[in-house]
């Protein structure tokens, strides 16, 4: 039987971990586009006709904010996308060295381009998110909130965390300064799970992909930042509030669309010549075949 591409989810994480701590034995840091890209290439060969992904020439990072874009689709025709920032761990230090970038004191934050670019588009807003490539020696304690799988700490080798989270976190980084820090893998664990959740839960609600992914995101992923904003004083969550509300409107609105945007249609039809955003390197399409999930533990 062919694998679903909730199996391949879960087996990219593992192959990620696995790859990291190779490296790590020989002191040998991976960057996020080489995993990206070899993360794309065996998602492509195992699901020919359900990953559709279009790699454009670099551009410049950090102006924008993203660099990846997924949609999802299924059996009900609807439609779901997110852009995406991938950050991996850095080896040496077991953190997030570049979760908060800016290229300097004067240009605006990475995480902000990446909220700001998600709805720039109204007819087709995005949900900003963050694809942490992850990997570490030693925990004491690995939460697990997943309610269709057994805790495996590898498939933290790709996890996921809300733009929204990580600019709260960033206001957040003042007040834990003096006993971590928040780009910490360790601090980060109580608010990011493995991507393959996405695509494969079926704890938070039934349905085809896009609608697992939907309610999979408010159930969860709107949770971790509800639980990183409730622990910033109050003057703080209201500035940053501030700072947001104008895309808080469109955020807490998005449903499933009935249609995608032009280019992804273009994508499908591998007529999608031009890139439609600057600085956007990559477009991925995840359009699931209606068939069950198997639940291999």
């Amino acid at each position: 039987m062919r694998p679903t591409l909730c199996d391949t989810f879960k087996s990219r994480a593992l192959w990620t971990w696995d790859t990291l701590a190779r490296g790590r034995s020989v002191k040998c840091q991976i960057g996020e586009e080489t995993l990206t890209d070899l993360n794309i290439l065996e998602l492509k060969i195992r699901h020919a006709s359900e990953v559709y992904s279009k790699t454009f020439t670099k551009r410049k990072e950090g102006s924008n904010g993203a660099d990846w874009e997924w949609w999802f689709t299924g059996s009900s025709g609807k439609w779901i996308g997110f852009r995406v920032q991938a950050k991996v761990i850095d080896i040496d230090t077991d953190s997030f060295k570049h979760l908060h970038y800016h290229k300097n004191k004067n240009s605006g934050f990475q995480c902000d381009y990446l909220i700001k670019e998600a709805f720039s588009n109204k007819e087709f807003p995005m949900i900003p998110l963050y694809c942490l490539y992850s990997n570490w020696n030693t925990l004491s304690k690995v939460p697990w909130r997943c309610l269709t799988y057994y805790p495996v700490e590898e498939s933290y080798g790709c996890s996921i965390l809300s733009a929204f989270a990580v600019r709260y976190l960033r206001s957040f980084e003042k007040k834990i300064k003096s006993k971590s820090s928040t780009k910490d893998f360790e601090f980060l664990l109580n608010y990011i799970n493995p991507w393959h959740c996405l695509v494969c839960c079926r704890g938070y609600g039934e349905g085809d992909l896009p609608n697992r992914v939907i309610k999979y995101w408010r159930n969860f992923i709107r949770r971790s930042e509800r639980e990183i904003s409730e622990q910033l004083s109050l003057n703080t969550r209201r500035q940053v509030d501030s700072e947001l509300e104008n895309y808080y409107g469109t955020y807490n609105q998005i449903e499933l669309l009935d249609n995608p945007p032009e280019y992804v249609l273009r994508l499908l039809e591998n007529e999608l010549n031009e890139q439609p955003y600057p600085n956007v390197r990559t477009i991925t399409v995840f359009k699931e075949w209606d068939e069950p999930i198997s639940y291999n533990y």
